[in-house]
């Protein structure tokens, strides 16, 4: 993704606001077609402050919270877009259209960070969402970005909770008139850590802060459907066979020793789409353990993941796990890597079950899922 035109002779720094052509016009369109298409609810708008400087942070399930946020908020907003990894054509060509600022996530972005700063300094508005994308269902813990970009730009945010966005687009299409929902909330003032209070800390609260108030904002219907878990854990089956379906001992060289981090891995559909989909690498294998037991398959599904970690994006399972659990994850590629190819050459197939094991909140009751289910349409 190409970082976006600066103002001439101020180091490259955004302009804001800027594409008003391209920009207004998605506004104007989006404000004709959005309520033929869908059946919009829109409140709390006497909560719009007259202007910026102004953070804008919401929920982030599907593709639709980033459209209600660019067409219904009354300024032009700067959206801070992911750019560590590929995106699907028809959200590459929106972004290159309506345009953003690239961030990579997984790592302090200091260039995406100054450039947000930059906006806020000309009183612009940024919008984000503090939970770092739609990969995976449910809430996800708050990115500590908007934080900090709050207390050093000295800027208030304004929380919005959307709702119905799930599969939203594809609806519509289908010309079933979606509900969709924006609720916006007060404004909450700049972050400002206490004296005494370590300023890690007090930026990790406020980020959690930020979202439980976007989270207020979500309808109930749409709290209810998310799936909130505790005391999560993986386990990994592995059994190979020969031609003649016996089973084979696997050799203690090639046992897999980080079984829960990659059971963890593959039981994340939002992740392993990343790779088959926006990347098109060779991996839907990985998302099928339970029909696939080809050891060349998935010797190559592995390496082609493990290559990509490797050689081109070093943080995208850091972004979303934390060093030490993509670290681990990556040894467990590995290893998969390392038993596919020892049943390659012995003539053997494999069969990979990963099996997560959960507490359902408000129901005490313990859930094992064996399949790894299926990411659910972003649009």
């Amino acid at each position: 993704m190409k970082y976006p035109q600066g103002v001439p002779g101020d180091g490259g720094r955004v302009a804001y606001p800027r594409r008003m052509v391209a920009r207004g016009a998605a506004r104007l369109l989006g404000r004709l077609l959005l309520p033929i298409a869908f059946r919009l609810q829109v409140t709390g708008q006497e909560c719009f402050p007259r202007s910026g400087p102004l953070l804008v942070v919401g929920n982030h399930d599907a593709v639709m919270e980033a459209v209600l946020m660019a067409v219904y908020t009354p300024w032009q907003v700067e959206t801070l877009g992911a750019a560590d990894v590929p995106h699907e054509r028809v959200t590459e060509l929106a972004i290159r259209f309506f345009g953003c600022i690239p961030v990579h996530r997984g790592s302090f972005d200091r260039w995406a960070l100054n450039q947000a700063l930059g906006v806020l300094k000309q009183g612009g508005v940024i919008a984000l969402f503090p939970e770092g994308g739609i990969w995976e269902a449910g809430a996800k813990r708050a990115q500590t970005g908007v934080a900090w970009l709050s207390y050093r730009g000295n800027t208030p945010v304004l929380p919005i909770g959307f709702g119905g966005t799930v599969g939203a687009l594809g609806v519509a299409l289908r010309l079933k008139g979606p509900r969709l929902t924006m609720n916006v909330g007060e404004s909450i003032p700049a972050a400002s850590p206490p004296p005494g209070k370590a300023r890690k800390v007090y930026l990790e609260e406020y980020a959690t802060r930020v979202m439980d108030a976007v989270n207020a904002l979500v309808p109930a219907e749409d709290r209810a459907r998310q799936v909130r878990v505790t005391d999560e854990w993986f386990e990994l089956q592995v059994a190979s066979r020969g031609p003649d379906g016996v089973s084979r001992d696997i050799p203690p060289g090639v046992v897999i020793r980080h079984p829960a981090a990659l059971a963890k891995l593959l039981h994340r559909p939002g992740v392993l789409k990343i790779f088959t989909s926006n990347l098109r690498l060779p991996t839907r294998v990985l998302q099928n353990l339970a029909e696939e037991h080809n050891a060349v398959a998935i010797a190559k599904a592995a390496r082609s993941v493990l290559d990509y970690l490797e050689e081109e994006n070093p943080y995208l399972l850091t972004y979303r796990f934390g060093p030490q659990e993509a670290a681990a994850m990556q040894a467990g590629l590995k290893e998969l890597l390392t038993l596919a190819r020892w049943a390659v050459e012995s003539g053997l197939s494999l069969t990979i079950r990963p099996i997560s094991r959960y507490i359902l909140l408000g129901q005490g009751r313990e859930i094992v899922q064996t399949e790894q289910g299926v990411f659910e349409r972003w649009m």
